[in-house]
């Protein structure tokens, strides 16, 4: 990709992520998923650019027989070459959007409940515990 579409697929991703409320101007730095352009070695060897997203997750540790759960950064790449989807890269990461913004205790809970739920699910099941209330 040149930098002229560089900058294009970069400002698509920050739209959308502004949107569901994951990248605010005017927070300053503190936004709750960071993106940038870095560069980074393929599997042919070729150092190129590519589309860094990092957030904080929350991920079962198993120590011995328990289930520990900690809360780590992760991040989403993906190659800027002509295959490249802004859309479709950020769409893998609004589909968590809910999940992202919530506290590390809330999602503890809801992989307490749901030891193999999807991040994308978490909203339902959200609303549902205020149901039950």
């Amino acid at each position: 990709m040149k930098n002229v579409e560089i900058k294009k697929a970069v400002k698509i991703v920050q739209d959308e992520l502004t949107k569901v409320g994951l990248m605010t101007p005017g927070n300053g730095f503190d936004f709750k998923v960071s993106i940038m352009v870095e560069q980074i070695e393929n599997n042919r060897g070729e150092v190129v650019k590519n589309m860094v997203a990092k957030w904080n997750e929350t991920f079962p540790l198993y120590v011995n027989k328990f289930i520990v759960y900690r809360e780590s950064e992760t991040d989403k790449c993906e190659e800027l070459n002509r295959y490249f989807c802004p859309e479709l890269f950020v769409n893998g990461i609004i589909q968590r959007a809910e999940w992202i913004k919530a506290k590390h205790e809330d999602r503890v809970a809801y992989l307490e409940e749901n030891q193999f739920g999807h991040p994308a699910l978490y909203p339902q099941w959200k609303k549902n515990q205020k149901v039950s209330v």
